[in-house]
């Protein structure tokens, strides 16, 4: 082949991918693009000794400080900005202009001894999600649900897995458990007491205790409705040891951990992750016990980004609630459902699931939360009736109509 054709073929094969490559990042740029949002502020400060420069400076800061103040308001409610204040303008307000991606300046003037400066600027949301997160603001702005974690596990020497809610012996019990609720617990979340679900739950427990480590939903459902739990984690923690590595006595042990999260009241998925991680030591199990903190703290971030997600477009959107409701004729359903969308302002839809012996259930999609729905119902009449408020939780409410 001659030389001029080849160099051609060369720069084809480079010039290509190249162009590819470039129009897929064009693509995605203007896929993101579509889904930014901008927000226009106006930003103001004093000029002092005649410093408009300064001012201006200060000025275009303080503009910074309301795009994010805006973002944060939307993301966490004004009650609990009030209380956190100080903690949020520490960790985020003092550092509005890292928040910022870019900016467009729409205006600037003077009036008397003030500099103002108007804005458009598109601000990191995803950033200050993450650091919301980090000072558990989210966490409470979802009502700090409480977790109750049943995880088994089986270290290298063990022959049988240990888990709390049965008695199986074995050694290093709970060193995955231990890490996720310290990790957990760091980033704000909630655990209920180990201690109260057992004396609550003895017969329950003795039951359990026969069926071995391997926890289904209904079983792991009635142990963290006896707790008061919100969310359940179930899962299981295995490490083994590797043979020596080559000429040493050192041993590489492997740890995997599969979990998965449920809203504790209805059984909705809200998580599921595994992790693996090795460790080496002479000392197989403690080798396998490092393997199995690293395997640990690795989940703990896969759980809280998919938890946090869940939660996050729950607090900030229409979600889906279960309403059981006793006391009415089927023949009254349809008239009771319009009753419902007219007398509560956060009911957007509702959807018949069943009716049996009286008692109907039903799913709403609400842009509330349960405790405010349950209060605007109670006391309210139907056809003569009063409607009661049985029980709520943080996805279903149960009501009677007497």
């Amino acid at each position: 082949m001659h030389k001029p054709q080849l160099a051609a073929n060369h720069l084809i094969k480079f010039f290509i991918p190249a162009a590819l490559m470039l129009c897929s990042f064009t693509h995605a740029d203007l896929l993101y693009a579509s889904k930014a949002e901008y927000v226009a502020v106006e930003g103001y400060a004093s000029i002092a000794d005649g410093r408009k420069d300064i001012a201006r400076e200060n000025a275009l800061s303080n503009a910074f400080r309301r795009a994010v103040e805006q973002a944060v308001g939307v993301l966490v409610e004004s009650e609990t900005l009030v209380k956190n204040f100080q903690l949020v303008n520490d960790r985020i307000y003092s550092k509005s202009a890292g928040y910022i991606k870019k900016y467009t300046i729409t205006g600037e003037k003077v009036e008397g001894d003030t500099f103002r400066i108007e804005i458009k600027a598109l601000v990191a949301r995803v950033r200050i999600e993450k650091d919301l997160d980090e000072i558990g603001l989210l966490i409470k702005k979802a009502g700090k649900p409480r977790l109750m974690l049943l995880i088994s596990e089986q270290n290298v020497i063990s022959d049988k897995p240990s888990y709390w809610w049965g008695d199986s012996g074995g050694v290093n019990i709970g060193v995955a458990e231990n890490t996720l609720t310290e990790k957990l617990s760091g980033k704000g979340f909630s655990f209920v007491e180990k201690q109260v679900v057992v004396a609550r739950a003895k017969s329950e427990l003795k039951s359990m205790s026969s069926t071995g480590p391997d926890m289904d939903n209904d079983m792991a459902l009635r142990l963290a409705s006896m707790g008061e739990a919100e969310v359940v984690i179930i899962g299981q923690a295995v490490a083994k040891a590797g043979t020596p590595l080559m000429g040493t006595t050192i041993r590489s042990c492997q740890a995997t951990i599969s979990v998965r999260a449920l809203n504790a009241d209805n059984g909705e998925p809200l998580a599921s992750a595994t992790a693996s991680a090795a460790a080496p030591h002479v000392d197989p199990v403690t080798g396998g016990s490092e393997a199995l903190k690293k395997a640990s703290l690795e989940i703990s971030d896969k759980l809280m980004s998919q938890i946090l997600a869940k939660w996050k477009k729950r607090v900030s959107g229409i979600y889906m609630i279960k309403l059981t409701v006793s006391g009415l004729k089927f023949d009254t359903m349809k008239e009771f459902k319009q009753f419902l969308k007219d007398h509560t302002d956060s009911i957007e839809e509702i959807y018949d699931r069943s009716y049996k012996d009286g008692v109907a259930k039903l799913d709403m999609e609400v842009s509330g939360n349960t405790r405010d729905i349950a209060e605007e119902l109670s006391g309210k009449k139907f056809r003569g009736g009063m409607i009661e408020v049985k029980s709520f939780t943080s996805n279903v409410i149960e009501i009677t109509v007497k």
